[in-house]
């Protein structure tokens, strides 16, 4: 999460615990990436929804209602979940080798990026959460709009809410953690390999269930376990990318 050019803890080669908080301190030594940055585009995304909700507002003759409903389906805050993906790629692949340079084991090396991945994703869990907060009490910033509290994030409060949003974060970011050691490990074919594997995990999925014609058992599935339920299934693949990613960069080189 931080550029090969920035300073790195003199403590990296140090044994055990050190060496594991070196790698979770480098990873943070340049905040524009892991904050700022995602926050300030973030903030651009708002402003622009913002603009559009009060042109429909202003514009149209339904109730704040219909309004509600219309917003409520908003993907807007989708981007970052993506950035969290992307940063886990950018992390491994900008600092693996440098960090193996200076002494710190894959092992440790792998650690220290989990941990660090994991604060990322509760800090930018926390920040969403308030944000939802803000947008319940406001009304939807004044114009029943939706960002941060929208359907996706289901409806049974705010912590349950900001739960619900940290383990989807866990989510992307467990798929750049694979991606980001997959590249490391084999560069550009690691990746395709990868999206190759996904692409047809996902059509296989998706055509048992249209062979089967089981859609209405997926969706009474789900719809049983409801959001309190569905979420956490997330971490099954949060933990089966953990283990392929190490899997993976264990062998790697700092030539890779």
């Amino acid at each position: 999460m931080s550029t090969a050019t920035t300073a790195v803890p003199a403590d990296t080669r140090a044994g055990g615990p050190s060496r594991i908080l070196a790698v979770f301190r480098f990873h943070f030594v340049n905040p524009t990436i892991v904050a700022w940055m995602p926050l300030g585009i973030t903030g651009i995304i708002f402003a622009m929804n913002w603009a559009i909700w009060f042109i429909v507002h202003t514009a149209t003759t339904e109730g704040g209602e219909e309004m509600s409903n219309g917003t409520s389906w908003s993907g807007a805050s989708m981007f970052i979940f993506v950035w969290l993906l992307v940063l886990a790629v950018q992390a491994m692949n900008r600092t693996f080798h440098l960090a193996l340079g200076l002494g710190a084991t894959r092992r440790d090396y792998y650690l220290g990026t989990v941990a660090a991945l994991l604060v990322a994703c509760a800090g930018w869990a926390i920040v969403f959460g308030v944000l939802g907060l803000v947008e319940d009490a406001t009304g939807g910033w004044g114009l029943n709009g939706h960002m941060f509290a929208s359907v996706y994030f289901g409806d049974d409060g705010p912590f349950a809410r900001t739960w619900y949003v940290f383990l989807l974060m866990l989510f992307f970011a467990s798929l750049g953690l694979v991606a980001g050691a997959l590249w490391v490990r084999w560069r550009t074919w690691g990746i395709l390999g990868f999206g190759v594997v996904l692409g047809f995990l996902l059509i296989g999925g998706l055509a048992w269930i249209a062979l089967t014609n089981a859609w209405a058992q997926v969706g009474a599935f789900f719809a049983g376990l409801g959001f309190a339920g569905a979420y956490p299934l997330l971490l099954i693949p949060v933990v089966v990318a953990g283990l392929l990613g190490f899997l993976a960069l264990r062998r790697a080189t700092a030539r890779s």
